[in-house]
């Protein structure tokens, strides 16, 4: 059976005391760096208190809003995201 290999995005606010993060397969990926809509949700963590939120992906930004309707991040380029491709159980390659 071939290996699942993933994206892992992260996103780090609020001179870096919140953060989030989704994985999902590289062709999602490239769609998304392409300029395709996406929305998904994750947790996120804020002094250690734990959160839903929702990513939006657009025209080659993303944004995400709180749980509350807070806006988090609006409208940021993609190059702002912390990105890692890797397989379940193997490490990380950090881009």
């Amino acid at each position: 059976m071939p290996k699942r290999i993933y994206v892992e995005l992260v996103a780090v606010w609020g001179n870096g005391d919140a953060h989030a993060r989704i994985k999902f397969s590289r062709r999602r990926w490239k769609n998304i760096q392409e300029g395709a809509s996406y929305e998904t949700s994750s947790y996120s963590y804020y002094e250690g208190r734990r959160s839903v939120v929702n990513w939006s992906f657009k025209k080659g930004k993303f944004s995400i809003y709180g749980s509350d309707c807070a806006e988090e991040i609006i409208d940021w380029p993609l190059v702002e995201l912390e990105v890692s491709v890797g397989e379940r159980g193997r490490p990380h390659k950090v881009f």
